[in-house]
């Protein structure tokens, strides 16, 4: 008989029980009294047959699969997504072919060079996926992290022997793995949710698509024009015009599309998991009996501490700076849509509105950043956004508002867009000389002297 104490009061002769007990709630067929070298084993043969099962090597990236299967069960489940036709696909490249026209009288940026398209939700998921990928991918490997650090650290608080202690490290591509699947099914359902909401294929102010063009959604377009008493028409002229002028927008200021990527990649990198709230929430979320139903509640509760663990006071400024710049675009979008609109289209300002009432209620467009992110576009800011490029205009003309893109370093701040008189002012007045030609200045004056 073993007189050896329980392994911290919790039953376990060795500390090899404690992880077996561990393996079979998570549904593996562990044998009583296997040794360590036995468990490495099935857990390495466990990782490889997922590995297989999934059709990629050690380094497959499964976040991004299991957000595009998410997405797509999503859409299913919220009605009917046709592929368009060719009449609609016509439709929308006439539409756009006008609105172009109305715009080269307001924006000096140039047209399009690529035909506009029609897309259905699950176009949106597939073209725009590859961009959700590179700004995302530092928060699954933060969270992978997390979980392993944290791992690590009660494995080593249980006192548990040495070759326990590291078996964390041997752990990193499951957690990976783990962290992957659980960050893409909770992408996948908000993408999902926005496939169905958006109208055009940037209507988040994102630079999102593989190309510069004009893609429209038809059904929800259709969707979107119900009930507001216009004429379908003319809410495919407004969003359209709206599309081509952030396109073009993203097309001609290079810097803004890398920008947004790097931010919201900064942020991500900056999330921190406490392992304590995180423990805690494990004990508190853990299931009794594991069923399909208690792991899917499991994964949401843990969600909830996982990806949203808090924000430190640089994520807060980093946030500051994205919403800003996210406020800048599509404030110069509003602005520059409508004055384009204004003399040819009598409902811009009924459908104007209707974007104002969206964005100030929320939704599933606003809501993927705030739900992955805590990232959320106040209205105040976007009204202030249109007021500051309607004074820069009245004070530069058009030229002069849209050269006021080619220099990121004297893109406004967020006190500029409560005040564009103090910007105007320092934009118009003497440039603050460089300290090193200051001083040169001064030596030069001094020799002459």
């Amino acid at each position: 008989m073993d007189d050896s104490p329980d392994d911290e009061g919790l039953g376990w002769s060795r500390p090899e029980d404690g992880l077996i007990e561990m393996l079979r709630q998570a549904g593996l067929n562990v044998p009583d009294g296997a040794s360590l070298e036995d468990l490495l084993n099935l857990l390495a043969n466990q990782m490889v047959s997922q590995l297989k099962r999934r059709g990629g090597g050690p380094e497959a990236p499964v976040t991004w699969q299991a957000a595009k299967d998410a997405a797509r069960h999503q859409i299913a489940s919220l009605g009917p997504d046709p592929v368009p036709d060719g009449r609609r696909t016509r439709e929308i490249a006439d539409a756009v072919h006008l609105v172009e026209l109305w715009l080269d009288d307001y924006t000096v940026f140039p047209q399009l060079t690529l035909p506009p398209v029609a897309w259905s939700r699950a176009d949106w998921i597939e073209q725009t996926m590859p961009k959700w990928q590179e700004m995302i991918e530092p928060v699954t490997s933060t969270i992978a992290a997390g979980l392993q650090a944290t791992m690590g650290e009660r494995l080593a608080e249980m006192g548990a022997a040495p070759e326990l202690t590291g078996f964390s490290d041997l752990l990193q591509p499951l957690l990976r793995q783990a962290a992957d699947g659980m960050f893409g099914s909770r992408l996948g359902k908000e993408l999902g949710r926005i496939a169905t909401d958006i109208v055009t294929a940037t209507d988040l102010g994102f630079p999102l698509t593989p190309k510069l063009q004009v893609a429209v959604l038809p059904t929800n377009l259709a969707a979107a024009a119900e009930g507001l008493g216009v004429p379908e028409t003319d809410v495919l002229l407004y969003h359209a015009i709206r599309e081509a002028a952030r396109q073009r927008l993203f097309g001609e200021v290079a810097w803004i599309g890398p920008q947004l990527v790097a931010l919201v990649q900064h942020y991500a990198r900056e999330i921190k998991i406490d392992p304590d709230s995180l423990t805690a929430a494990i004990e508190q979320a853990m299931p009794e009996q594991i069923t399909p139903e208690t792991l899917s509640q499991f994964e949401g509760d843990i969600n909830t501490v996982m990806f949203d663990p808090g924000k430190t006071d640089e994520q807060l400024a980093i946030l500051e700076r994205l919403e800003t710049l996210i406020a800048l675009v599509e404030g110069w979008v509003d602005f520059v849509a409508g004055q384009a609109t204004a003399k040819w289209l009598p409902s811009a300002a009924a459908l104007a509105e209707t974007v104002r009432r969206r964005r100030a209620s929320g939704g599933p467009a606003a809501e993927v950043f705030s739900t992955l992110l805590g990232l959320s576009i106040r209205p105040r800011r976007l009204r202030e956004a249109e007021a500051f490029w309607d004074r820069l205009t009245a004070e530069q003309g058009v030229g002069g508002r849209d050269e006021a893109w080619n220099h990121p370093d004297r893109m406004p701040a967020a006190a500029d867009l409560a005040d564009p008189e103090a910007y105007l002012a320092r934009l118009n007045g003497p440039a603050e000389d460089d300290p090193f030609d200051a001083e040169l200045r001064r030596l030069l004056d001094g020799e002459a002297g």
